[in-house]
C-alpha cells in the first residue's frame, strides 16, 4: 500500500516577516513540494501563523502566536489543536488555556527566497479584496531584505585578546501603557553606560532613536547611535566578545534572544519575563545579572578575563538553540513530525 504523503497548508494572509522562520522549518521537514499557501476556512483574526498538517483524512490545526504579548487569543485557541507561543507565560495565563499551550523560543525574520521567487509568492498569496495590498507587499519586501538563516549559523572567530563589545538596539517610544523609558530603554542604557566605563573594554553601539517625536532622546543623549545595515550589525555582533539581552517591548522575549542563541553568543541578560521550552541555565547557556550598572560591569569584566567561561556559554547557547530553538526544533516541540 502506498504511504500517504503529508501536505502542509499555510495561511496565505500570514505576516511573512514573522512567519518566515517557521515556513523554513516546514520546508525542511516536509520538502517544498509538500508545503503550500492557501485560504484557511473559518479562521478568526489573529497576530500569528496558522497552518494545517494534512495526511489522508487526518488534519491537525496549528497556531503560533508571534506577538509581543503573552495573552491568549481565545477565538484562535478554540480553532486550533495546538497553540504555540514565543511569549508564553503560564503564571499569568488562566489554567483553562494551558492544555494546548506550548512555549517556544523567540524566533526572528529571515529571507526565504530570491527576488523572483519573492515576487511570485507575494503575487500568488495577496488577496484581491485586501484593501491593504501595499502593506502586504511591503512585508514581502522586508522579508527579502532580511538575511538567511544560514548566515546566523556561520561562525565568526573572536580574537582572544580583543576586548570588543558591540550592542545596538532600538530606543522604543514610551507612553503611559508600556513605560519603556523605565523598562527596556533604561535597562539597555544601563548596559551601554556600564560598558563605556570599563577601561579595558572597547565598546561600540548604542540606542537607535525612532525620532524626537517618538523617542525620549533627552533621557538617553549619551547612548544615541546611528542605524546600520543588518549585515553590518550581524558581523559586529558576531565579533563582540559578549552580547546583552533584556525583555523588550511589553517585556516580551524579542528577536535578539533568538538571534543570539542561534549565533552561539555569550549572553549577558537580565531576568526573563516569559517562559521558554526549557529554562536557560545560569553559567551554562546564559549569564544572568541584576539590572544594576555595577553588577553588569562586574559580569562583563569577569567574562573578558575568563575566555574559557565565555566559550562554555557560547557552546551552551548554540546547543540549547539546536535542541529547542531552530525552525525544525520549534516545530517538533509543537508535535509536528515528518
Amino acid at each position: 500500500m502506498e504511504k500517504k504523503k503529508t501536505k502542509i497548508i499555510i495561511d496565505r494572509n500570514c505576516d511573512i516577516v514573522y512567519s518566515s522562520f517557521y515556513v523554513l522549518g516546514l520546508n525542511e521537514l516536509f520538502g517544498n513540494r509538500n508545503v503550500s499557501f492557501g485560504e484557511l476556512d473559518n479562521l478568526p483574526r489573529h497576530d500569528g501563523l496558522c497552518f494545517l498538517v494534512k495526511m489522508g483524512t487526518k488534519c491537525v490545526k496549528y497556531y503560533i502566536h508571534l506577538a509581543d504579548s503573552y495573552k491568549i487569543n481565545e477565538a484562535i485557541y478554540d480553532w486550533c489543536d495546538v497553540y504555540g507561543s514565543v511569549n508564553a507565560n503560564f503564571t499569568k495565563t488562566p489554567e483553562k488555556f494551558h492544555d494546548k499551550l506550548v512555549p517556544l523560543c523567540p524566533s526572528f525574520g529571515i529571507r526565504l527566497w530570491n527576488f523572483p521567487q519573492t515576487v511570485y509568492h507575494a503575487l500568488r498569496n495577496v488577496s484581491v479584496s485586501d484593501p491593504l495590498k501595499r502593506k502586504f507587499f511591503g512585508k514581502y519586501k522586508w522579508q527579502f531584505y532580511r538575511t538567511t538563516y544560514e548566515d546566523y549559523l556561520s561562525p565568526c572567530r573572536i580574537a582572544k585578546n580583543d576586548e570588543y563589545v558591540f550592542f545596538l538596539s532600538t530606543l522604543w517610544y514610551s507612553d503611559e501603557w508600556n513605560r519603556n523609558d523605565e523598562g527596556v530603554n533604561a535597562r539597555r542604557a544601563i548596559f551601554i553606560r556600564a560598558c563605556k566605563e570599563i577601561g579595558n573594554v572597547r565598546f561600540e553601539g548604542g540606542l537607535v532613536s525612532q525620532g524626537k517625536d517618538r523617542s525620549s532622546e533627552e533621557l538617553f543623549v549619551d547612548c544615541i547611535c546611528c542605524r546600520m545595515p543588518l549585515e553590518e550589525w550581524m558581523e559586529k555582533t558576531k565579533r563582540s566578545i559578549l552580547v546583552f539581552n533584556t525583555p523588550a517591548f511589553w517585556d516580551c522575549h524579542g528577536w535578539k534572544l533568538g538571534e543570539y542563541l542561534a549565533m552561539g553568543k555569550c549572553i549577558v541578560s537580565t531576568r526573563l519575563s516569559n517562559d521558554l521550552p526549557v529554562p536557560l541555565e545560569q553559567g551554562k547557556s546564559i549569564h544572568f545579572v541584576e539590572n544594576d550598572k555595577e553588577a553588569i560591569k562586574e559580569a562583563v569584566q569577569y567574562i573578558v578575563s575568563h575566555p574559557n567561561y565565555r566559550e562554555k556559554l557560547e557552546q551552551g547557547a548554540r546547543a540549547y538553540w539546536e535542541q529547542y530553538g531552530s525552525p525544525v526544533a520549534s516545530l517538533r516541540l509543537l508535535g509536528v513530525e515528518k
